[in-house]
């Protein structure tokens, strides 16, 4: 290779001292003489670049077959990897940079749930799940971090707390013993908000009330304990000719003792400034039959309703005036009277 290159150069230098003779007689003649002419460079460029590209596939083909695959194989694994890594989800992006303590003895407007035995108090508090003793005592963080983690209820059996995280990035049902261990994830939304879950009596499913990210009409879902993707119980729009202002959003779904019936607070219409009273009313959906009516209604709504165990009385919050307050109705006499008044002021214009 060298030698041919070797040769080419003298040539090139032949083609100049050429060059150069026949420039002087052009002078004479009065004819401008040409530049040295490129090509031979050109095809040394040409030739040192074709050599390089041998040498590079004379190396790559020395290298051993099983190496070779080896190779091959390990770029593989570093694509996989990096697919991986798109499709594993990263939970929530924010870090902690500080923690705060501070110390209180009461709150506002915290979600919470008795167990069965009567013994504890679950409840929520800045995002937060603690315990309590129904006497009264210290209470005990059984969940926290920087989730926003909310709304617990315990199981019929007392051995599962359900409540709502946003601890993979978006709100989703969540199960968890009451000692916050074997934390497990129930359903997988990635665009919904959720409100208000509870428990069939079975302890197989959890209802809520769920709606798409934003201000519109929430339904009622319930999911397996196991996953799944749920299924619809109640539709805001139960025909494509029904009208927005027709369309209803239901919350605050508790089941019968026998599975039957689920009761709810129901309002007509979506969110709105300036609403008109009542907003809220109590439903009943018969399971079996498909049948729904309406069992409470107050000129001031009807809302959040909670059974007794033995299910013949029913308790649900109502206003009066400008506050809020708990009633208790006999669903098998209708006898309706006051049990606490007043209690922390409902929002049920906000939702």
């Amino acid at each position: 290779m060298w030698a041919i290159l070797a040769r080419l150069l003298m040539a090139s230098n032949t083609l100049r001292f050429l060059q150069m003779d026949n420039s002087k007689e052009k002078r004479m003649s009065g004819i401008e003489p040409n530049r040295p002419s490129f090509v031979v460079y050109l095809l040394v460029l040409a030739l040192s670049f074709t050599g390089l590209a041998g040498v590079s596939r004379a190396r790559i083909q020395d290298i051993p077959q099983n190496d070779a695959q080896d190779l091959e194989q390990e770029n593989e694994k570093k694509e996989e990897k990096k697919d991986d890594k798109k499709d594993e989800k990263k939970g929530l992006p924010l870090k902690s940079d500080r923690k705060v303590s501070f110390t209180t003895d009461e709150g506002t407007w915290l979600s919470l749930d008795v167990s069965p035995d009567g013994k504890t108090i679950a409840f929520e508090l800045l995002g937060d799940i603690y315990t309590l003793p129904i006497e009264g005592g210290k209470a005990k963080l059984i969940d926290g971090g920087m989730s926003f983690d909310s709304q617990p209820r315990f199981s019929p059996d007392g051995q599962w707390i359900a409540f709502l995280s946003d601890r993979e990035g978006s709100e989703n049902i969540w199960i968890m013993h009451p000692d916050g261990t074997g934390v497990k994830q129930v359903s997988k939304d990635s665009n919904s908000e959720f409100a208000s879950p509870s428990w069939d009596p079975r302890g197989k499913y959890v209802y809520v009330s769920k709606t798409h990210f934003g201000i519109g009409p929430r339904e009622i879902w319930m999911y397996h304990v196991d996953g799944g993707t749920g299924i619809q119980i109640t539709k805001s729009k139960p025909t494509p000719t029904t009208k927005r202002e027709d369309r209803t959003s239901v919350m605050g779904v508790v089941a019968s003792s026998d599975g039957r019936y689920l009761y709810y607070a129901e309002r007509r219409r979506d969110f709105s400034y300036n609403s008109m009273f009542p907003l809220w009313q109590i439903k009943r959906k018969d399971r079996k039959t498909g049948e729904e009516d309406t069992i409470i209604e107050q000129p001031r709504s009807a809302m959040r309703p909670g059974l007794t165990p033995d299910g013949k009385f029913l308790l649900y919050v109502t206003r009066h005036e400008t506050e809020s307050g708990l009633r208790l109705r006999n669903l098998e006499t209708g006898e309706d009277h006051w049990v606490r008044y007043p209690v922390t002021r409902d929002d049920q214009e906000a939702i």
